[in-house]
């Protein structure tokens, strides 16, 4: 167990993502009328947790853009080239957390952060579910979370196909994480 304590703050755990079971995962339209899904696997991060005062917790995210996945490798070839999120010159899609705060229940939060993808910013708001937390025989615990958001890819600067390809993205996140 990893905690931080100073005399300043209080009690932070750290819990650490772990990408064999930390997806994020996509849908969009195309042609109107049908839904191309995809995974990106490769998901690194971590969350500060302040249960005592949740606006002091973080959260950072890695998304490696090679780890794509559609079902269909053309398209994932297609995905990661220059047109959409240029994998060569921008291997990873970044988030940084601005803002934690207690969503609608007990188990649900509010979080606002700042998603960086082909070198541009752009601020994000993710509904988030605690699911569960459980320990395994070997001792360690383990929490899991689950959000969703909405994305307007032209913001983000994904353009390409705009008349082909639904503008607005659907995103769900599975999180593993283990202190």
């Amino acid at each position: 167990m990893q905690t931080q304590k100073t005399a300043a703050t209080p009690v932070q755990r750290v819990w650490r993502f772990d990408p064999a079971y930390s997806t994020v995962e996509f849908r969009v339209t195309k042609l109107f009328f049908f839904t191309v899904k995809g995974i990106f696997n490769g998901i690194e991060g971590a969350i500060v947790l302040d249960e005592e005062d949740v606006s002091r917790s973080t959260v950072t995210a890695t998304i490696k853009v090679a780890s794509l996945r559609t079902g269909n490798r053309t398209r994932d070839a297609q995905l990661c080239s220059r047109e959409f999120f240029d994998a060569d010159a921008y291997p990873t899609i970044e988030f940084q957390s601005v803002r934690v705060r207690r969503g609608r229940d007990r188990d649900s939060l509010d979080l606002d952060g700042d998603l960086t993808i082909k070198g541009k910013t752009s601020r994000v708001a993710l509904a988030v579910n605690e699911m569960d937390r459980s320990r395994s025989p070997r001792g360690e615990e383990f929490v899991y979370y689950a959000a969703t958001t909405e994305l307007d890819r032209f913001a983000l600067g994904i353009n390409e196909s705009s008349r082909t390809i639904g503008r607005k993205l659907k995103i769900a996140i599975n999180v593993q994480a283990f202190s």
